[in-house]
């Protein structure tokens, strides 16, 4: 279990990666399996329903286009459940105590309906802002950053979370949006590694080489990237409630 820390009044990214990276070190197997259960299996079954459509003459084009349809919504559906799963299993890991997969799976099924809301109403409102001036968009996904941890930790609802979350992030979105720049510049490295394994695989021609990396290393690494992002919006929570109503009090007293 990682160690605990003490709330500061001062937003710290540092402590943020460390709180991110210390969790995961300590529910490493439990979060991979789920990561690769709720994110990396639905998009294998999505990368072959691709294959099998866009190949020419392909005997299995129906089939792609039901497994695509089927896998896209499926995926959509899973990603809900990681986030609620790995935001409780981090959330308990920096308060002190361990959760086990099964309990941080009933949080996640438990909050689905209120965390799929949440993702419903920010989402359509980000893409709004993006299609109009591109900067609300931006703003509006750095205000409502830590929605859905506020679900899983504090049982809030759709309403309650959005301003609960908005009154966390107030006086720090600068540092959240450069937070969100470095996991961008993760994905981005991890993105030229897929690109470098298919070369190597066998360049972009439609042979199988390119189909195993499809299939194998692009859903591990998104896998990974989904499994990062919401650990470090869970430590990103715990740092901003640290920093608002901690004191000096530590983590497991703020949630108490």
């Amino acid at each position: 279990m990682s160690n605990g820390f003490e709330g500061r009044r001062r937003f710290d990214l540092g402590r943020v990666v460390e709180r991110t990276f210390g969790a995961i070190g300590a529910n490493g197997l439990p979060l991979l399996l789920t990561a690769l259960i709720f994110v990396g299996l639905p998009q294998a079954a999505l990368a072959w329903g691709q294959a099998q459509y866009l190949m020419a003459g392909s005997d299995m084009m129906t089939a792609g286009v039901v497994v695509t349809a089927i896998s896209f919504v499926v995926g959509i559906v899973c990603n809900v459940i990681l986030q609620g799963a790995v935001t409780h299993t981090v959330v308990a890991d920096l308060q002190g105590r361990k959760s086990t997969l099964g309990e941080s799976l009933g949080v996640a099924l438990g909050s689905f309906w209120v965390l799929l809301g949440v993702g419903i109403v920010s989402g359509l409102a980000m893409m709004l802002g993006l299609v109009l001036l591109v900067i609300p968009g931006i703003l509006i996904f750095l205000i409502w950053l830590v929605a859905g941890p506020v679900v899983v930790a504090e049982g809030a609802g759709v309403g309650r979370a959005l301003q609960r979350s908005r009154d966390l992030t107030r006086n720090h979105r600068w540092w959240l949006l450069l937070l969100a720049f470095v996991y961008l510049v993760i994905s981005w490295i991890l993105g030229m590694v897929i690109g470098m394994v298919s070369v190597a695989a066998g360049g972009f021609q439609p042979g199988s080489a390119l189909n195993i990396v499809n299939l194998f290393v692009a859903p591990l690494i998104q896998a990974i990237s989904a499994l990062l992002w919401a650990s470090i919006i869970a430590a990103t929570y715990v740092e901003l409630r640290s920093v608002k109503e901690g004191g000096g009090q530590t983590i497991a007293a703020i949630f108490d």
